[in-house]
């Protein structure tokens, strides 16, 4: 399966938004996008990330495949097992995503962050693994960042994950004054392209902005 796996250091980063631009962006190269988000919780009773994702790939069946885990509670899937949801199965959700992405462009993006449980015994890292594709990091491009993606990193590294490009989105205008040094410094420690995702005021705003980076390049690379 050709494509990433889309995840962050935790919730509310951008996954969806940049996924979703990425995926129109694809679309508009002939690439066939599959943006996937096969774990949504909080679905009351839209699962509104995958259904975004879903739309931009043109193919809003995409979202409501039965093979995919849905819970109503705004919270991790482990959480939502705890309130008796069932868990996710695991190898039912890797066969469905290999089946339903072949041929095309996967974009599979991870519920919350890499570490995020979706079970008693598993987290998102265990689903990217089995999986094996690279991740393509989204975080926020805010004071704190430089340690969380260096945590999120070293963590993926031990996971046997390997990061092929890193986004910093921002979500305001003006930044926070600490997006003046995020990118250069992550940029001297990462082996892998560090992109700015500018704060956008429509979708195509941000697909105008990701188009002239480097990122498309390099996930066509891959």
């Amino acid at each position: 399966m050709k494509g990433v796996f889309v995840t962050s250091t935790g919730t509310g980063a951008g996954k969806t938004t940049i996924t979703a631009s990425l995926a129109r962006l694809l679309r508009a190269r002939g690439l066939s996008p599959c943006a996937l988000k096969p774990l949504e919780t909080g679905v009351d009773p839209v699962p509104a990330d995958a259904l975004a994702l879903a739309e931009a790939c043109g193919r809003p069946e995409l979202a409501t495949m039965a093979d995919w885990y849905r819970a109503r509670s705004p919270v991790s899937p482990y959480a939502a097992t705890l309130e008796g949801h069932p868990p996710p199965d695991l190898d039912r959700l890797v066969a469905a995503l290999r089946r339903t992405a072949s041929g095309g462009y996967a974009l599979i993006e991870g519920a919350g962050g890499l570490l995020v449980p979706l079970d008693r015994h598993h987290t998102t890292a265990d689903l990217a693994a089995r999986l094996g594709l690279p991740l393509l990091l989204v975080v926020p491009d805010r004071l704190g960042v430089l340690s969380d993606t260096l945590s999120i990193v070293a963590s993926a590294a031990q996971a046997g994950l390997s990061p092929c490009a890193l986004v910093l989105s921002r979500a305001s205008n003006p930044p926070d004054p600490s997006a003046r040094f995020n990118a250069h410094i992550l940029s001297e420690r990462l082996d892998f392209p560090v992109v700015v995702a500018p704060w956008s005021r429509t979708p195509s705003d941000l697909d105008t902005a990701l188009a002239e980076s480097p990122l498309l390049a390099r996930l066509a690379s891959l």
